[in-house]
């Protein structure tokens, strides 16, 4: 039998429940990125291609690619994986004293993607800069 009040049993059940985990925010993830320091990065052939997301895609599923134009010289990109909270902020721009282009970086969360990215990237590049058969469109 059991001697416990009825109200502490049930406070007990209750305790026991299990919250499931809520999602990582991408608005969140975004914000963090757009305040994380940049630092200078190599710069990467394709990142600007049109079917830079659907490159992204066909190696890295998880990861989503979004791009927008700041300045008509600059250009930042988003590589957000909401799966693991990780996210990596490419900014691109011409420097017209080098005159070739130039590559800045922030990431949050794991550090291997950025890695990953150069390498799928180079991966493309290597295999003739193949357009995957479902291009999907860079937001």
């Amino acid at each position: 039998m059991n001697n416990l009040p009825e109200k502490s049993a049930r406070s007990a059940f209750i305790g026991r429940c299990r919250v499931p985990k809520r999602p990582p925010d991408r608005a969140v993830l975004v914000d963090a990125l757009r305040k994380s320091p940049l630092t200078p990065a190599v710069f990467i052939t394709g990142i600007e291609h049109r079917a830079a997301a659907a490159i992204v895609h066909a190696a890295l599923p998880s990861v989503t690619h979004t791009r927008r134009s700041i300045h008509w010289l600059l250009d930042e990109h988003l590589f957000v994986d909401e799966a693991t909270n990780t996210g990596v902020r490419v900014l691109t721009h011409w420097d017209e004293h080098s005159q070739c282009p130039r590559m800045e970086v922030a990431e949050i969360g794991d550090r291997l993607l950025w890695q990953r990215l150069v390498i799928t990237f180079a991966d493309w590049e290597r295999a003739g800069r193949p357009v995957p058969e479902e291009t999907l469109p860079s937001a």
